[in-house]
């Protein structure tokens, strides 16, 4: 069965992006009341420790971290283990312990955990200070915000019109918000990856909207909901294509920098879905004409 955009089921269907940013508000308000922050930032932007150990053995990784949470109290704790993508087998346990620390304490921690004298060849460590970090993170909210106005700069002087310019940009919007409420409501730690993969989004949420906002702007052939129905298909077809590549990341790379970078971009991907055909086309639809 095709799927046919018209003026009636546009109407009924706009209240799909509107609660699915609702929803996403919801988790970063849930976050900041539990967290004190909207979303929870990694080592490389919080300051740190994190050592990754060749551990082949199957750990419980809930009861990893309620046990370094009770060495390390006031600490952000993660546990996660890789898997050789050939044999689903366990490769590693990578540990995240926030906080101005030494490796040493941590792993000794783990040594305790594990009940195993860890070997230098075992295990690789990294540190980052807290200074540091923050340094990070004032850098990357400046490339990101700086990315956005180039963004709205280049959008306003292509259509010098304020509709398209302001449905463009309110769909960014959309989108960031959305992922920064997935990575809130998922517990996703916030890294420079996790940035890398934002500024990705934004320029990936403005190709599918500008493919829209042609077919209805400055396109004035035929029905403008035949020209809408085209561009869904081309549009559809690219997210397709995009989300079946971006699973095959997620699911087979052994990097847990890819698998987050690749993770965030499909949140982003099936987010843009409903924002650009269903919420951008009614804004570029009722906008008043004059």
């Amino acid at each position: 069965m095709e799927l046919k955009l018209t003026d009636s089921n546009l109407k009924k269907m706009f209240v799909i992006p509107i609660a699915l940013l609702l929803i996403a508000i919801f988790f970063l308000v849930q976050s900041y009341v539990v967290n004190g922050q909207f979303f929870i930032k990694g080592i490389d932007l919080a300051g740190g420790v994190q050592i990754s150990v060749r551990y082949q053995e199957k750990i419980d990784t809930t009861a990893f971290e309620s046990f370094l949470s009770s060495k390390f109290k006031n600490s952000d704790i993660q546990v996660i283990t890789t898997t050789d993508p050939s044999t689903r087998k366990q490769q590693a346990v990578i540990i995240s312990v926030s906080g101005n620390l030494k490796p040493e304490e941590v792993i000794s921690a783990i040594e305790e955990y594990l009940n195993i004298k860890l070997s230098p060849t075992q295990y690789s460590s990294t540190s980052l200070g807290p200074a540091l970090a923050s340094s990070f993170w004032h850098q990357a909210v400046w490339a990101f915000v700086f990315a956005f106005i180039f963004m709205m700069l280049v959008v306003g002087l292509t259509y010098k019109k304020l509709a398209p310019s302001v449905a463009i940009i309110v769909s960014a919007l959309y989108d960031i918000t959305f992922i920064l409420g997935a990575i809130a409501g998922l517990k996703i730690r916030l890294s420079l990856a996790s940035f890398a993969a934002l500024l990705m989004i934004i320029g990936y949420s403005v190709d599918t909207n500008i493919l829209l906002t042609d077919k209805i702007i400055k396109q004035r052939e035929g029905d403008v909901f035949d020209r809408i129905n085209l561009a869904l298909k081309t549009g559809l077809t690219m997210s397709a294509t995009t989300i079946a590549s971006l699973l095959a990341l997620v699911i087979f790379t052994n990097s847990v920098v890819l698998k987050e970078i690749g993770g965030i971009l499909l949140i982003g991907a099936l987010a843009d879905i409903p924002n650009t055909w269903l919420l951008n086309s009614n804004l570029l639809l009722r906008w008043p004409k004059k």
